[in-house]
């Protein structure tokens, strides 16, 4: 009972026709449910995209008010300290202003009581700085 490549082939082809219309049609349906799965597994996956973006935005718009009202309390911050500084600041010139009034009078009264001596005190710094230069 040997049989021939052609009368195997042969014999073999219409059982093959006849079963691989039933696997082609099971086949083909496997890969619709495959390919419904990934199309479902796909739109889950674009859906979670489109949430994620709103959340970034979400998020970016309040990262950005939270910076523009911290931004907000840092220059008023420093505002408040650099009006109190000049404030500090005009106070000791206004004192200062005062003393070296007070003190350009009292020279003044001591050069009126003593003029010989005021033009000797003067004489003599100049000669100082005089020295001073030349070296």
């Amino acid at each position: 009972m040997a049989t021939s490549p052609k009368t195997r082939k042969s014999a073999a082809s219409p059982s093959r026709a006849r079963t691989g219309g039933r696997r082609g049609k099971a086949g083909s349906r496997k890969r619709a449910a495959a390919r419904s799965t990934v199309s479902g597994s796909a739109d889950a996956a674009l859906n979670d995209i489109d949430k994620l973006r709103d959340d970034l935005v979400r998020l970016s718009q309040s990262v950005s008010t939270l910076l523009s009202s911290r931004a907000t309390d840092a220059r008023e911050m420093v505002t408040d300290t650099a009006s109190g500084l000049y404030e500090t600041g005009l106070d000791y010139a206004q004192d200062a202003e005062a003393q070296v009034r007070g003190m350009a009078g009292d020279l003044t009264k001591q050069i009126e009581r003593n003029p010989l001596a005021a033009i000797g005190i003067v004489f003599g710094v100049g000669y100082v700085i005089g020295l001073m230069r030349r070296r």
